[in-house]
């Protein structure tokens, strides 16, 4: 198991082409042509947000997802930011030496997913246990899959938003898990509790998550 410092590191990939000329190998090439992380960091969030408003509207408590269903969500959240939204990626990526699924090998590994995970836990239904399980699942698994260039987390994040809404809860609060710190560690580890197929971290994370949606809701 590698080290929480190297799995939250930042991608690399295996080629310099991938970036924005100019941003010494830090920002992916990108269609306004951003060079300040600041901006590009703002986009992804508008676009995240937006991206969720849409989501929640197009997929109904009956629709069962499939791999098309993933790459739409991702070109709706990163399409007016980067070319590639959507589309499987076509090179290596690593995070502090860990080596993500080939590129190669995604386009078997995503058929499986389809097969093995999403056709088994959509659509999102049940008692809170069974969707808090389903929702773990298909989470865990498609991070485990990074099938993109960027926004992978954040993919599989409006996923299990939409899951959350197809079930009839107002979505999940991911907020607490932050981008460093113990809660974002605890959640590095649900991931890699995975590998094995062991998903109960993973359950804890949305469990939390679901209530704190649901403390809010009850609130407005």
């Amino acid at each position: 198991m590698k080290s929480l410092n190297k799995i939250s590191s930042k991608y690399q990939l295996n080629t310099e082409s991938e970036f924005q000329q100019g941003t010494r190998n830090k920002i992916l090439k990108n269609i306004p042509g951003v060079k300040k992380k600041s901006e590009i960091d703002k986009m992804e969030i508008e676009a995240y947000i937006n991206a969720e408003n849409i989501l929640i509207r197009k997929y109904d408590k009956d629709h069962r997802f499939d791999s098309n269903d993933i790459h739409y969500i991702n070109k709706i959240f990163l399409g007016k930011i980067y070319d590639w939204a959507g589309k499987l990626r076509d090179v290596n990526i690593s995070k502090g030496g860990f080596l993500f699924t080939s590129a190669f090998a995604l386009p078997q590994a995503l058929n499986e997913f389809e097969i093995n995970v999403l056709k088994k836990n959509t659509p999102c239904k049940g008692d809170l246990n069974k969707i808090i399980s389903q929702i773990a699942e298909v989470h865990t698994e498609l991070l485990i899959l990074h099938p993109y260039r960027e926004g992978n987390g954040r993919t599989a994040r409006l996923l299990a938003t939409v899951m959350s809404y197809q079930a009839g809860n107002p979505g999940i609060d991911f907020g607490f898990i932050g981008s460093k710190g113990k809660e974002f560690n605890n959640y590095i580890l649900a991931v890699q509790s995975g590998m094995d197929r062991n998903y109960k971290p993973m359950e804890n994370i949305i469990e939390r998550g679901i209530k704190l949606a649901l403390k809010k809701f009850a609130k407005d």
